[in-house]
């Protein structure tokens, strides 16, 4: 941390060099006091004050008497209690603690792969991507080779490529990319013929 307070006045001069005087005002000068006060007081976690600030913003809302302040923030935090503590006990009311998520979707039809199973829906406007031929193989591979449903069938492809080429053979798995769809999709006409 030292030599980079020691590197950041190099760099400040060097910037000196390249913008005007107006450019450097107290914001930039506050950079050279930073690895100073990382220095001083380590890691920034550790002395952070968002989370009381945000705690003192909460109570700030709860005065409704400017006159009398302290006793409108006790007020009303005790009603918050109060509420908090009581609403643990509504089943058919929506609190808090019982209603659903945010960004909760819904329950989504049970898909029959488990590639398949997102748990969320899309958003803004439909559109529509026509993929060539490289990458419609490549997402095709991607589903087939990510559903553990599938597992069997990819381990038997590898098993009759290994047996056909050769335990030496170094792109087996170039090949295995390559040929499974096509070997998987034979392999399911030949199950439903049968």
């Amino acid at each position: 941390m030292v030599e980079a307070q020691n590197q950041l006045v190099l760099i400040l001069c060097k910037l000196e060099r390249i913008f005007p005087p107006a450019f450097f005002d107290i914001m930039i000068h506050l950079v050279l006091h930073l690895p100073e006060e990382a220095i001083l007081g380590g890691p920034v976690h550790m002395r952070w004050m968002y989370p009381f600030e945000r705690y003192l913003k909460r109570l700030k809302d709860y005065v409704r008497n400017a006159a009398k302040p302290e006793g409108s923030i006790a007020e009303g935090y005790v009603v918050d209690e109060a509420l908090t503590f009581c609403s643990r006990y509504f089943d058919d009311v929506e609190t808090r603690f019982n209603r659903p998520d945010r960004n909760d979707d819904g329950i989504h039809p049970t898909r029959q792969l488990s590639v398949f199973e997102s748990q969320c829906k899309p958003l803004g406007k439909q559109s529509y991507v026509e993929l060539d031929n490289n990458d419609r193989d490549k997402a095709e591979f991607y589903i087939l080779n990510n559903s553990p449903e599938l597992e069997p069938y990819l381990n038997e492809h590898k098993q009759e490529l290994h047996v056909r080429l050769g335990e030496g053979c170094l792109n087996i798995n170039e090949v295995h990319r390559t040929e499974f769809a096509g070997w998987f999709f034979e392999k399911v006409v030949n199950i439903l013929i049968s």
